[in-house]
């Protein structure tokens, strides 16, 4: 069983083994500190990017991890590129 000292930035195990910080990942962890879905990439007036949503609730337990005005403040700090 896993020390839960080792959680604390993850609500369970199933997290905090699907989370990574590899761009192609399904679960990333932005340097912004949020936890976003992948969604795919994009292709629009010939250049491609990558569609990332937020989430609130873990996928695997149902916990909120993060709340709107965590969401918020961090997407604060984040360019987003139209």
């Amino acid at each position: 069983m896993t020390d839960e000292l080792e959680l604390i930035n993850f609500c369970c195990e199933e997290l905090e083994d699907a989370v990574s910080s590899d761009p192609e990942a399904s679960l990333i962890e932005h340097d912004s500190g949020l936890i976003l879905l992948n969604l795919g990439h994009r292709e629009e007036d010939g250049e491609t990017g990558v569609v990332l949503a937020t989430i609130r609730f873990c996928p695997f337990c149902g916990t909120e991890i993060q709340t709107d005005e965590d969401i918020e403040a961090a997407l604060g700090a984040v360019e987003i590129v139209e």
